[in-house]
């Protein structure tokens, strides 16, 4: 940080740390209302995507920081501290368990949110290098990765034979790809436009690109790996062309 911090700065973060404490909360008492954790943890990067679009305002990018460490503890309290809150809140927060225990009894294996935080960090990490490309992924990771999952939810609900079977990822849609793929390109476009007022015709083939290594890398990861694993893949997509 430098020696004269900005006061807008200051403002962000502490807004951020308090959105994050209040995510918390209402994770907790939605899973107490017998919301399944699946739903609360789509609608997590969506919620993120309002701080998300405030990273341009950060006079200072390292202090976006705050907002993933804030993220992170809540997490890492969720996993280790046996209170009741912490525990419902690790529920909320993790998948479900693959067997016959009700998920309060779970005890995953990575942090809650693990696979969302490392993303965000690694969209960070190209905030502060190059921020339009930081920006851009950010966003698919707060708005088009959770459009698939919904995309391919509601396939597999009345549209299986969409269903595109890849060995990681069976339940995955050629709709929820191809909403992955023209969001992300989007999301994409503008980010690039804002920063540097770019036609988006000229965008359009390098984003289009980036956008189907992401959902290339999406299909082969397994897990929820392939959101973060995707995030390199745009980045680097991104960088090369």
């Amino acid at each position: 940080m430098t020696a004269s911090i900005d006061a807008t700065d200051l403002v962000m973060s502490i807004l951020v740390i308090f959105g994050i404490l209040q995510l918390a909360w209402f994770s907790v008492m939605i899973v107490r209302r017998g919301i399944p954790p699946e739903i609360i943890q789509q609608a997590i990067p969506p919620l993120l995507s309002v701080w998300v679009l405030m990273w341009p305002v950060y006079v200072d990018a390292r202090w976006l920081w705050v907002g993933i460490l804030a993220l992170f503890i809540s997490s890492l309290l969720a996993y280790s501290y046996r209170k009741p809150f912490w525990k419902q809140l690790r529920v909320a927060w993790s998948m479900q368990p693959a067997d016959d225990k009700p998920p309060i009894y779970s005890n995953p294996k990575t942090l809650p949110l693990m696979h969302t935080m490392l993303a965000l960090a690694i969209a960070g990490l190209w905030f502060q290098t190059i921020p339009e490309f930081g920006f851009g992924l950010a966003l698919c990771i707060c708005l088009a990765f959770p459009a698939a999952h919904w995309i391919d939810h509601l396939g597999k609900l009345k549209f299986g034979f969409l269903k595109l079977r890849f060995p990681a990822h069976p339940e995955q849609t050629l709709a929820g790809h191809l909403v992955l793929i023209g969001s992300s390109t989007l999301l994409l476009c503008w980010s690039l436009h804002v920063y540097h007022g770019t036609d988006w015709q000229t965008l359009f083939i390098a984003t289009l690109i980036a956008s189907m290594a992401a959902s290339v890398t999406r299909a082969i990861i397994p897990g929820q790996w392939n959101v973060p694993a995707s995030m390199l893949s745009v980045g680097f997509s991104m960088w090369l062309l």
